[in-house]
């Protein structure tokens, strides 16, 4: 049965779908904030980076709580889903180091950066993979 509000015209749920924007969006505030710290805006970077992190966390747990309540779950794309889960899962936890560690980025900022370019690269594969994974499910 489709569902009273769908984003993209799936059966899926609406904060399924809106994950998905989130997880897109997350990735031109990352992008702005990344043209922050380069030129020098410390805290204009600090407060987006926390912005977005906190943006995904709260569609993350709005999109759980989506899927595990859903009453016709769609197949599962294992597969995929893992590959996914290769990305997301570490990206994550290295979101989260590098925002725990940022505040030693001042003294010594190009180790904060070659995490940065890690956590980054990751959570395009993240978006990337979890459109597939959308897509496998629901397309």
């Amino acid at each position: 049965m489709p569902h009273l509000i769908a984003l993209f015209g799936t059966d899926a749920p609406f904060f399924v779908d809106l994950f998905l924007v989130t997880m897109v969006a997350v990735l031109p505030i990352m992008a702005l904030a990344i043209v922050q710290a380069r030129r020098g805006r410390i805290r204009t970077h600090a407060t987006l980076m926390i912005a977005a992190f906190v943006l995904f966390v709260i569609a993350l747990v709005a999109f759980e709580g989506a899927v595990r309540t859903m009453d016709d779950k769609p197949p599962l794309p294992a597969l995929v889903l893992t590959i996914h889960l290769c990305f997301a899962l570490p990206g994550l936890l290295l979101w989260i180091w590098q925002i725990k560690n940022s505040k030693r980025a001042r003294a010594n900022p190009a180790p904060h950066r070659r995490l940065g370019r890690i956590v980054l690269g990751l959570l395009v594969a993240t978006v990337v993979t979890g459109v597939w994974v959308y897509w496998e499910m629901f397309g």
